[in-house]
């Protein structure tokens, strides 16, 4: 890698970015180059962050014009934030590898996977070019994937996996789009199930009042078997996966199931319902993993309880992470994600210390 170039952070002044941004200043990397469409909001997140400081800088980037090439041809590395990631796709991933930049996006699930890790005439475009690309380096894909890993490497027979992810937030317009676009079979099934090696649908119903310690107060769990979820569950051996999605408040699962029903593509809603979850019950976020071995019966073996309050925060922590192992040639050449080539246990030990979260096993 180039060690010359800038490190970019594309929606840099965004709630993920500016934690990025803020991680990395922090960490004594640089220099920094913040990047958006709003060239003002990009300068006060630098002007915050280090006023005079020659380690940051910020440039106004559309996505759909030539801005994004120049601003590529200044960096050595780019952490994409800007969304929403469907709409976004593999735009930006594709610039950087043919400007010879290594990726990180905080979103990019399988479908930007796909994309990226599709063979032309049988050659892996990203190892040819000794470039690499990390996807789903955020909370949720990402710690989602990564964190019930810390507990599958301390057994040796694990049998049974249930997880428990979401809580109480305001959207950005962008999280707003992804969460809308978040379904179809390439990011997971509603109300499925993994049971002996396969997906078995409509096997669970969501779980109302559910009390849990990831959680500060009674929330409901949706059944969804993410790709995530189901990869784990491949790599590991584990006969049965139960995945849900957790909403803390009313309104935003009300207005999702609204949206979904009418194939409504509008953010606007979604904004406005998270808004009024969190005036009436606060943010939190938080992750619960239970992992049975041996047997399904009884109570879990192993539990893993991750307590938040800003998810944002989680995705700024984890893509500023796998920044820095890319930096520091820790992930070799090609398409991969965040869950795979990141260490488990020194992640979640990281995470552990870090202010950003509380993180209990037992």
């Amino acid at each position: 890698m180039d060690s010359t170039g800038a490190i970019g952070i594309l929606g840099g002044y965004g709630a993920v970015g500016t934690a990025v941004v803020r991680r990395l200043h922090h960490a004594g990397i640089g220099p920094l180059l913040v990047a958006g469409r709003d060239a003002a909001r990009a300068e006060a997140c630098v002007e915050s962050l280090g006023a005079g400081s020659t380690a940051l800088s910020a440039q106004a980037v559309d996505l759909w014009d030539a801005s994004l090439d120049s601003f590529l041809a200044r960096c050595r590395l780019v952490v994409n934030c800007a969304g929403p990631s469907y709409r976004v796709l593999d735009t930006v991933a594709r610039a950087a590898l043919r400007h010879g930049v290594d990726y990180v996006d905080a979103a990019g699930d399988d479908p930007l996977h796909a994309r990226l890790s599709a063979q032309a005439g049988g050659v892996d475009e990203w190892a040819t070019a000794h470039r690499t690309a990390v996807l789903s380096a955020g909370a949720l894909p990402g710690l989602s994937g990564l964190l019930p890993r810390v507990l599958l490497d301390q057994v040796a027979r694990p049998v049974r996996l249930e997880g428990y992810l979401g809580g109480v937030a305001a959207l950005t317009p962008a999280a707003a789009g992804d969460v809308l676009l978040a379904r179809g079979p390439e990011h997971g099934i509603p109300s499925a199930a993994w049971e002996d090696g396969q997906t078995r649908d409509r096997a669970l119903e969501p779980r109302r009042g559910l009390t849990l310690p990831a959680f500060p107060r009674p929330v409901t769990a949706f059944p969804f078997l993410s790709t995530e979820a189901v990869r784990l569950a491949q790599a590991a051996g584990i006969r049965w996966v139960r995945w849900y999605t957790v909403f803390g408040g009313e309104r935003l699962a009300e207005e999702l199931a609204m949206s979904w029903a009418l194939d409504d593509t509008e953010t606007a809603g979604l904004v406005r319902a998270a808004d009024a979850d969190v005036r009436r019950h606060g943010s939190w976020y938080g992750q619960q993993f239970h992992l049975w071995t041996g047997t399904d019966d009884g109570p879990p073996a192993r539990t893993l309880t991750l307590r938040a309050e800003d998810s944002y925060e989680l995705s700024g922590f984890l893509a500023a992470t796998v920044a820095q192992h890319v930096l520091a040639g820790h992930v070799k050449p090609g398409v991969h994600f965040a869950a795979d080539v990141l260490d488990p246990s020194s992640t979640a030990e990281s995470l552990a210390r870090d202010p950003v979260a509380e993180l209990e096993m037992n």
